[in-house]
């Protein structure tokens, strides 16, 4: 290389390096980083050569991995370093993931994941209204949204799903800001943030909220159901999945329109070929749900029955591929034993529970997942509480998998608070 086309590439590095304090973005290629090392003895001013090198390194190692190739960062601190190890969860080539275990949201354009942004709040768990988890479709855009519930306007408002939306930082009529960090369930950015994403997504794109197991671990006496590092929480327990358009305009009764989520969906990554089901704990089975059309969307399902002290409690498996052959009802399992295959399955179709539209007919990308829930009978509906579900016809009907308010209520437990309990780290 020229020396004057080096000092060039020393100049910008130096330029962009000098503004990472005031949040410029950082972008580096491993070419830039090879050109910058190699010509470092020629150079007159090779210490400072060594320095941008040294910054470099930091981040040098990320771009050359296919996930990052033209990512741009709001800074350099391994959390976000890390996510370009992650492929992503999306199954369109472009849109929004937001992380609600690491607090990150990251774009995605072509394949590539180009901004990693922070996450300012979140609405708290085990609530109704707590943030939907899942595959999304970018809804309406407004710059300044009223909201239908609080008396605040929203700028940047993104929705995501029905009531909930992405944003920045609401405010009233008078233009104050709030000062509280309720939210109803949306997801809170800072304006300048909020304003990006709002630029980068259209309407239509593909958004995934979802969490993962980095600040869990399974306790000493359970088995994970699958193995954990090749999957993440695709739909978290009493996730809120609206039934009915009915209420709007108050949160306790527009609580009345959602049914609340009764497990937590385990989904693979998408190239993961480790898709082995086990059992969490000894038992026995007490129930085994082929996908004959009877099984009510829950495809392939086994229960198990365990003694966990002086309770007896039941793991349900669903949505499975295949069941492993030659178990029967009455069969003991051991913890960690397979019993399964993750899948799809449903409504006696193999592969009835897609991305999108649903159906044995649909085209859609296949949602493939292990629908967990931890009960108090061996039973496919609603341990307790009778027929508690409505159909679209107001008569009524036990509940598979969702329930009109929380499942604790119905004879269900949270598997991720049974399983797992915190680690207090993050990735």
């Amino acid at each position: 290389m020229e020396r004057k086309n080096l000092y060039k590439l020393i100049l910008a590095v130096e330029m962009i390096a000098v503004g990472l304090g005031g949040g410029l973005f950082i972008r580096f290629s491993s070419e830039s980083k090879k050109i910058l090392l190699e010509n470092a003895g020629s150079s007159r001013n090779e210490a400072a050569i060594l320095k941008i090198a040294a910054i470099v390194d930091i981040v040098g190692d990320v771009y050359t991995n296919k996930y990052c190739d033209q990512a741009f960062f709001t800074n350099l601190d391994a959390t976000d370093k890390k996510f370009c190890a992650r492929q992503t969860k999306l199954t369109k080539s472009g849109g929004i993931e937001v992380d609600l275990t690491n607090g990150k949201a990251m774009l995605y354009e072509n394949g590539t994941l180009v901004k990693i942004f922070p996450l300012s709040y979140q609405a708290p768990e085990n609530k109704w209204y707590q943030s939907p988890t899942g595959y999304y479709s970018i809804g309406v855009k407004k710059e300044s949204h009223l909201s239908s519930i609080f008396p605040v306007k929203m700028p940047y408002a993104v929705q995501y799903y029905e009531d909930f939306f992405l944003h920045g930082i609401p405010f009233f009529e008078n233009g104050a800001k709030v000062s509280s960090e309720f939210t109803g369930g949306c997801l809170r950015f800072e304006d300048k943030v909020a304003g990006e994403i709002y630029n980068f997504l259209k309407t239509g794109d593909q958004i995934a909220v979802y969490k993962t197991f980095d600040d869990l671990e399974i306790k000493p006496e359970f088995n994970p159901p699958v193995k954990l590092e090749n999957f993440w929480i695709r739909q978290r327990f009493n996730n809120p999945y609206r039934s009915f358009w009915a209420h709007s305009g108050d949160i306790e009764t527009l609580k009345e329109d959602y049914y609340m989520h009764t497990g937590v969906d385990f989904a693979p990554d998408l190239h993961s070929n480790d898709l082995l089901v086990y059992a969490i704990y000894d038992g026995e089975v007490s129930k085994i749900q082929t996908n004959n059309g009877k099984d009510h969307g829950l495809g392939n399902t086994i229960i198990l029955k365990h003694k966990i002290g002086k309770d007896l409690i039941y793991s349900s498996y669903s949505h499975l591929d295949s069941i492993k052959e030659n178990l029967r009802e009455g069969s003991l399992i051991k913890k960690g034993e397979t019993i399964g295959v993750v899948g799809n399955s449903g409504q006696g179709c193999k592969n009835y529970w897609r991305i999108g539209f649903e159906g044995c007919k649909s085209d859609s990308p296949f949602d493939t997942h292990l629908h967990l829930e931890i009960k108090t009978a061996p039973v496919l509906e609603n341990p307790i509480g009778g027929e508690i579900c409505k159909r679209q016809n107001n008569t009524n009907r036990p509940c598979y998998g969702y329930t009109p308010d929380y499942p604790t209520f119905y004879g269900y437990l949270n598997p991720l608070e049974f399983l797992f309990r915190k680690n207090g780290s993050k990735i």
